[in-house]
């Protein structure tokens, strides 16, 4: 008797028009979609709203959140050595190239004993070499080169859009979610990589100014080439795993440089 009413109830449920029989892997791939274009949508928005206020702030308003953002790290290497005099010296021929990088940070330039190749500017404009970097390049037009890089991320004030982006999205995200963490890791997982496309595009924007400084200084841009077929010859990533970088490949930032 509890089969055949088994049998009936499941012949309803599979008659009545009012049961869905959506495919649940095609119903998955519809919420995603929804969510990247809303996720999309929402990148947008940041960066326009950001970027906005931004590009208009003060140099004095400008100091005073980089201060308050700027990383604690310490120098471990003697800062009188001859490669950060040298440095120095490039770096006090790149300030003057451009207004966006005059009267604010001194631009300091340190050395770490760090053994990967590596260079990076901190919010409040103070830069930061690795040993394995200065040991590996002694070039001075690449190492203008690398070093322009990092000032370009200053001039276009790269640190403070990133940080105004992520408090955008992560108050809207939070809204969205309204407490589902399923849907609130989905979310952040297709953020995590709409915000390394991201970084990637303020990557290539930093090597065109860096391409453009080299020119101004030397009247070619040999350095960055060389830089990147040395980058080529260190470079172990998979092409695949290209998208999964902060960076650009290696590849398509000499292509870039080549063709600017």
């Amino acid at each position: 008797m509890n089969k055949n009413l088994e049998e009936r109830y499941l012949n309803v449920i599979e008659d009545n028009v009012n049961v869905g029989k959506s495919n649940v892997g095609i119903e998955f791939i519809i919420l995603i979609s929804g969510i990247a274009a809303l996720i999309f949508g929402l990148y947008i928005f940041a960066d326009t709203i950001g970027n906005f206020f931004i590009d208009r702030m003060s140099d004095e308003t400008q100091m005073k959140i980089e201060n308050a953002f700027s990383y604690n790290i310490q120098p471990t290497v003697n800062n009188q050595e001859e490669e950060i005099r040298v440095l120095e010296n490039i770096r006090d021929e790149i300030v003057p190239l451009d207004k966006k990088l005059q009267g604010k940070s001194k631009f300091p330039i340190y050395e770490i004993n760090k053994k990967e190749i590596n260079a990076f500017v901190t919010p409040n404009g103070t830069i930061f070499f690795t040993k394995g970097l200065l040991k590996e390049i002694k070039d001075e037009e690449v190492l203008t080169f690398i070093l322009a890089h990092e000032l370009g991320h200053y001039a276009h004030r790269d640190h403070l859009k990133t940080i105004s982006r992520q408090i955008i999205i992560s108050a809207v995200i939070s809204i969205f979610s309204a407490g589902n963490n399923n849907l609130d890791i989905t979310i952040n997982s297709i953020s995590d990589l709409n915000n390394l496309n991201y970084s990637r595009k303020q990557e290539k924007e930093a090597d065109l100014y860096a391409n453009k400084i080299v020119y101004k200084l030397y009247g070619r841009n040999t350095g960055a080439v060389e830089f990147f077929k040395f980058l080529e010859k260190k470079d172990k990533m998979p092409e695949y795993l290209q998208y999964f970088s902060t960076h650009p490949s290696t590849k398509q930032r000499l292509k870039l440089i080549e063709q600017n």
